[in-house]
């Protein structure tokens, strides 16, 4: 399941939180993103980053 930018970046909601869950979910969270930072097909070009932000020479 793919998760939109706020379920990948917002914290739990719940204000009783322990800090069990929020460590819990932070390494969720933290190994999502090396999981997915080792899939290279889904990386954006380099030469599409300069472009859109107008790095390109």
């Amino acid at each position: 399941m793919i998760k939109t930018m706020d379920q990948k970046t917002t914290s739990p909601d719940d204000d009783a939180v322990t800090p069990e869950a929020y460590v819990a979910w932070k390494d969720a969270k933290v190994r999502a993103a090396l999981a997915e930072a080792e899939d290279r097909t889904c990386m954006i070009p380099a030469a599409d980053v300069w472009e859109r932000f107008g790095f390109e020479r």
